[in-house]
């Protein structure tokens, strides 16, 4: 049924699969996402694929944001295999999850219960959204008071650096050699802009706020 009491089929099936980072296309994540949209029975020519954070605002991930606006119409479906594929913000979720309802898309995220009638489906996603932000917040809480236990007993190491010998070399071969911007080695690399700097800067040595190698006489352009 649909949000006007209405019986309603499912028309065309589309399915979502985000990755956070490049590795993260190139290992099982991406694949083991597409097979069980398939499974669900979502053509793989229907499935759209994109590589980012879901901490990103919808408007800046084009894929994503051209699926909803432009590719779904009224009684399709929308799959996704976890409700974190779409967003993580819990308030821009609740208003994609509206966006979808008023224009009378069904929403399916496979790691929650779900139902083809919208508004129970609608119902299921806030309660359960609402849960979530409650547990995490509380996650957040209990993770500060145990970092504050740990420092109090001298035991806090702090987070494992993103940084290793291998995102090291990968930086300087798409900067030295391919001669990229640090904005576009943030994207394939799936790490900010801030990190990359500081690899460039600390392991790499180049020059802060000129990113002149200290050994060469030219720039790289950002």
């Amino acid at each position: 049924m649909n949000k006007y009491g209405e019986t309603i089929s499912i028309n065309r099936k589309f399915g979502y699969i985000r990755v956070s980072t490049k590795s993260q296309e190139e290992n099982s994540s991406l694949e083991f996402q597409k097979q069980e949209l398939m499974s669900q029975g979502i053509c793989e020519k229907n499935i759209r694929i994109e590589v980012g954070s879901a901490a990103n605002s919808i408007e800046n991930r084009k894929i994503f944001s051209n699926l909803i606006q432009n590719e779904l119409k009224e009684n399709d479906l929308l799959m996704v295999t976890k409700i974190d594929r779409c967003s993580r913000n819990t308030l821009e979720f609740l208003k994609l999850q509206e966006y979808l309802f008023q224009r009378l898309i069904t929403f399916v995220a496979l790691d929650i219960p779900h139902s083809t009638d919208l508004a129970v489906n609608k119902f299921i996603t806030t309660t359960i959204c609402a849960l979530a932000t409650f547990e995490n917040d509380r996650r957040r809480d209990r993770q500060k008071h145990g970092i504050e236990a740990a420092k109090a007993a001298g035991k806090y190491r702090g987070r494992k650096s993103v940084i290793t010998t291998k995102i090291i070399n990968e930086v300087a071969d798409l900067k030295e050699n391919k001669r990229l911007s640090v904005t576009k080695i943030a994207k394939l690399t799936g790490l900010s802009r801030g990190t990359i700097y500081k690899i460039l800067k600390t392991k790499l040595g180049y020059i802060p706020n000129r990113l002149v190698k200290e050994n060469l006489n030219k720039s790289c352009n950002d």
